[in-house]
């Protein structure tokens, strides 16, 4: 990759396992890159939309793009809805956009049309999905309607959007010419523009007040769609009550499921399901996964704190509150090839705690002092082979701010237990007290995979952490020690053999929401180890921290045997005294210079899976 980064990353596999890959270049473009090697190398191209002002760019695909399928982008135009079709006169509404890319083009990353294609005013694009079946495109977004559904609009005076939309493309996209959107016509989709390429149906509309406002501010980023196997689709999204007066937030946020058994051309009424949490006022950023017909999970955020709209900043959502992740499982959305009215759903709370303490910023860049934008918008939920689900989220527990914003990484759960989303069960089980090292040890870089040799001291063969007194003892088993000596083709030559966990505060402020504490072992040219423990700490910020260091900060006692065996004695004390342990991990990695310099970003070789110590 050689384009500028910017965020907003997508990233997708097609049906051959081949990789897509979507990048943000700061609102003024975006870059689009394919792999057929797994992610070890990338043919990108800089210019996948050919215009300034584009956000939030989506990637969807069908079948093999590269050989007779079709890889679709769509992105907002920000501000460049012309006054021909802007509705209400809405000059300088986003207006939501599509390229493509086939065969030739897809495997050099040349979309076309290039600037993309038009199709109607927007608040904020959701995402796109593929019928594999027969190659319908079905794009979400939030958007105004009137008061009888009909779209007039990106949003009202206030910046809220009052209705879902989902635009339907019968057998996909494949223009190379962008077509305007015709004068007069706010759409370039039927109803609104006859004979359009594209079907536009509003899923769901709330009323409006007396201004000609919206009662709600709903989607509140994205509102994203998922097609189960069947080709039922699926939109979730989160809505809130708003003062009518001012626009602002004033009551519970809630999310809500709407289904479509017809390719989208009717929607089931919505289907509350923040509420089936009981206790949670305030939840955001909804995801969706589909398997077979009717299966459906859903994850978001949620707290039972409701903000002190509108005396706060709000607008989209400036909520105080202890945040966790939850998951909602419905078997049953479909039922007889319809959507279900009385769908029943299991609920779980995902994260073993809260994953963030305070505000949560949904205004994107528009973000200000007061409001944490340090989660990024970022959840997901997607469907793994087994049906099981795989939830990410961002993880702001640590005390490593920056900005005012919170420095989240991110964090993976997978179902062990419980229905598939393709019927039967999962299984798997949660670690505890220890792991064993991966299946594999490499460095990579350059396109390339460099493997740590059998048996070398870069190779885990198990770590563990257990409590003994007043001390932690951290012990890892590496393949041997004989030698401290770095193999020079593993990307430098400084080694760390190191043990992290996550330590969250029992009893969240906003001085702190957690810790991330660790014990090392560190050779520089394979000199005397030297023994230490820490917290986390950020190491390169701008407007917030970009990633986590793990310098030494206390001397520890410690020891190693040739046969591999690193033993660590930690003083509970250094390290934020007695608690559970919750997603240790147990890394290898090589560094370029010491971590005394507190600017190091090491390269990992090996790490286990996480495994969790209780301490009772």
């Amino acid at each position: 990759m050689t384009c500028a980064g910017g965020g907003d990353s997508s990233i997708v596999n097609d049906s051959a396992g081949n990789l897509y890959f979507a990048d943000l270049q700061g609102l003024t473009n975006v870059s689009d890159a394919v792999s057929v090697d797994g992610g070890n190398t990338f043919v990108s191209t800089c210019n996948s939309a050919n215009d300034a002002g584009v956000d939030r760019p989506w990637l969807a695909v069908y079948g093999n793009p590269l050989t007779g399928g079709r890889e679709y982008m769509t992105v907002d135009q920000i501000g460049q809805c012309d006054p021909d079709n802007c509705g209400l006169g809405q000059v300088g509404a986003n207006m939501l956009e599509l390229t493509q890319a086939s065969g030739a083009q897809a495997l050099t990353q040349t979309f076309s049309p290039l600037p993309a294609q038009q199709i109607e005013p927007d608040g904020i694009v959701g995402g796109a999905v593929v019928d594999q079946r027969n190659g319908d495109l079905y794009i979400v977004h939030t958007a105004m309607t009137d008061a009888s559904g009909n779209l007039t609009g990106g949003g009202d005076a206030n910046g809220n959007t009052n209705a879902i939309v989902v635009d339907r493309f019968p057998g996909g996209y494949a223009q190379s010419v962008a077509t305007p959107v015709p004068p007069g016509s706010i759409s370039l989709c039927t109803p609104y523009n006859a004979g359009g390429p594209c079907r536009s149906e509003t899923v769901v509309h709330s009323p409006l007040n007396a201004n000609g406002n919206s009662t709600v501010n709903n989607g509140q980023d994205f509102a994203p769609l998922a097609i189960d196997s069947s080709g039922n689709l699926y939109v979730v999204w989160a809505q809130s009550p708003v003062d009518a007066s001012s626009g602002n937030i004033n009551g519970p946020t809630t999310i809500y499921l709407a289904t479509s058994t017809d390719g989208g051309a009717t929607w089931s009424k919505p289907i509350d399901v923040g509420s089936r949490v009981s206790g949670l006022k305030t939840n955001v950023f909804p995801w969706v996964a589909a398997g077979s017909a009717g299966r459906v999970d859903i994850v978001w955020y949620g707290t039972p704190t409701l903000g002190s709209c509108p005396n706060e900043p709000c607008g989209a959502g400036f909520i105080q509150g202890s945040w966790n992740v939850y998951m909602a499982q419905t078997l049953n959305a479909v039922t007889n090839g319809k959507p279900n009215p009385s769908p029943s759903f299991a609920t779980t709370k995902v994260s073993e705690y809260p994953a963030h303490y305070g505000t949560i910023c949904e205004f994107g860049i528009a973000c200000t002092t007061g409001g944490d934008r340090g989660l990024l918008d970022f959840i997901q939920v997607q469907v793994d082979p087994s049906g099981a689900a795989n939830v990410v989220w961002a993880d702001g527990a640590n005390d490593d701010f920056n900005g005012g914003e919170t420095s989240a990484v991110v964090d993976f759960a997978q179902q062990i237990g419980g229905p598939s989303l393709y019927g039967g069960s999962v299984s798997g089980s949660a670690l505890s007290g220890s792991a064993p090292g991966s299946p594999a040890a490499y460095y990579a870089a350059n396109g390339t995979e460099t493997a740590a040799s059998p048996g070398s001291n870069l190779r885990i063969v198990t770590s563990s952490v257990a409590k003994q007194g007043q001390y932690y003892n951290v012990t890892m088993q590496v393949g041997s020690l004989a030698s401290l000596a770095p193999d020079p083709t593993l990307g430098g030559d400084d080694i760390i053999w190191l043990t992290r966990w996550e330590l969250p505060n029992s009893h969240p402020t906003t001085a702190s929401q957690g810790h991330f504490f660790y014990a090392a072992m560190e050779s520089n040219a394979g000199g005397p180890p030297t023994f230490y423990d820490g917290d986390s700490v950020c190491g390169v910020a701008s407007t917030h921290c970009k990633f986590l260091t793990y310098p030494p900060a206390h001397t520890v006692t410690g020891s190693y045997t040739a046969s591999g065996t690193i033993t660590i004695k930690v003083p509970i004390a250094d390290v934020g005294g007695s608690g559970s342990l919750y997603s240790v991990t147990g890394l290898t990695a090589t560094q370029t210079q010491p971590s005394t310099t507190g600017t190091s970003i090491f390269n990992v070789i090996d790490s286990t899976p996480p495994y969790n110590v209780l301490v009772r």
